[in-house]
């Protein structure tokens, strides 16, 4: 998407708080006010923790980190190369992935290499493993909630998981919630629609294959229970409460991004380098246009933030954060190149920028 030009700062105080504001209300971030000590190989998840430091997965190093704006980063745990599945490897990991605040003091890691999810406290001690009963397939859930619940989609009949008999839809997934521990049933808490179904050529062979950029929902669900989709056709978020009431947000316009061959050459070259054989005469199907949004996140004080699509050549990420009643709250502006790493709970953002090969994290305070 191209960029908005920015407009004169105003006034000096919000420079000195790493932001600044234009006429469509949209907030720029610029300095941060803090950053954490040292570099990172690759930041994949943070988590603010209840005393303002902050929880970590560096992928590149493959190292759990707690770190403070104070100066201190300790090492949670320690990496194993190898953990057996019956192996109960208390206090272990081998590929740290998703982190995410729990009630109280407790927070989950979610180990990508093993798929199994572990309990840690804020002083950095294992408790003990998430024992949970496959629901919807065997990949473990990323999304919870304080109240008990985990979150995930049934992606199943798209993959070529179900159990024979059981229904095909290649249109939509199922939303589950479960009790996060001993769950053996879900309850569907509504449909998520997934990219249309093109025709592919594989060599001789034609067959149908999801639309690449096709418009497809995202989810999530807050600290307290709420769950939210993002309805990807018409750029609106719907809230479901804790009592189990949906309310539809409005929809919102959006600037189309044409999908261009660079694009596909991009996705070409992606889908290489995670090992796809694409021999020369294989073409998928692409979208005439990106969907209204790209990634999502969930921030720890309750809203959403949808990261806009953009043009190939456009290194600036722009969010439109959505609170519960659906509209936008406001825009924020990252500085080029940078990453959005997480939201906390009393306005903090935390950006990922980069330094060469390296990675630093840095605070904005949103007012």
């Amino acid at each position: 998407m191209k960029s908005v030009p920015q407009a004169r700062m105003l006034p000096i105080v919000a420079l000195v708080l790493g932001c600044a504001h234009t006429p469509d209300n949209r907030t720029v971030l610029h300095k941060p006010e803090a950053f954490l000590p040292g570099s990172f190989g690759q930041v994949l998840s943070l988590t603010e923790l209840s005393d303002g430091r902050v929880a970590l997965a560096d992928f590149r190093t493959r190292l759990f980190l707690y770190a403070g704006f104070d100066g201190k980063v300790d090492t949670i745990g320690h990496h194993a190369d190898s953990i057996a599945p019956a192996d109960p490897a208390e206090g272990l990991h081998k590929l740290p992935g998703v982190i995410v605040h729990l009630a109280a003091d407790t927070l989950v890691l979610i180990d990508f290499a093993t798929q199994r999810s572990t309990l840690w406290n804020e002083k950095g001690q294992f408790l003990r493993t998430l024992h949970t009963m496959p629901v919807g397939g065997y990949n473990p859930a990323i999304v919870f909630d304080t109240l008990g619940h985990a979150y995930k989609a049934d992606y199943r009949a798209i993959m070529g998981g179900l159990n024979p008999g059981e229904p095909v839809r290649t249109d939509s997934a199922p939303l589950l919630r479960f009790a996060r521990e001993s769950a053996a049933s879900a309850d569907t808490l509504n449909m998520l629609k997934l990219p249309g179904m093109g025709e592919g050529q594989f060599g001789e062979e034609k067959k149908g294959v999801p639309v690449v950029f096709d418009p497809s929902d995202a989810f999530g669900a807050t600290p307290d229970g709420w769950v939210w989709i993002a309805r990807a056709a018409d750029n609106r978020v719907d809230w479901r409460s804790p009592d189990g009431k949906w309310t539809a947000g409005p929809a919102r316009e959006w600037v189309r991004v044409p999908v261009t061959d660079a694009d596909k050459e991009r996705f070409m070259a992606a889908a290489r380098a995670n090992g796809m054989n694409l021999q020369a005469g294989v073409r998928f199907p692409f979208a005439a246009n990106k969907p209204p949004f790209s990634s999502s996140t969930t921030g720890q004080d309750g809203t959403v933030w949808l990261q806009r699509s953009r043009a190939i050549g456009d290194s600036v990420a722009v969010y439109d954060v959505v609170s519960r009643d659906g509209a936008p709250v406001h825009t924020v502006e990252l500085p080029k190149g940078a990453s959005l790493a997480g939201v906390g709970r009393h306005g903090a953002v935390y950006v990922v920028l980069r330094e060469g090969d390296l990675q630093r994290v840095g605070r904005y305070q949103l007012k």
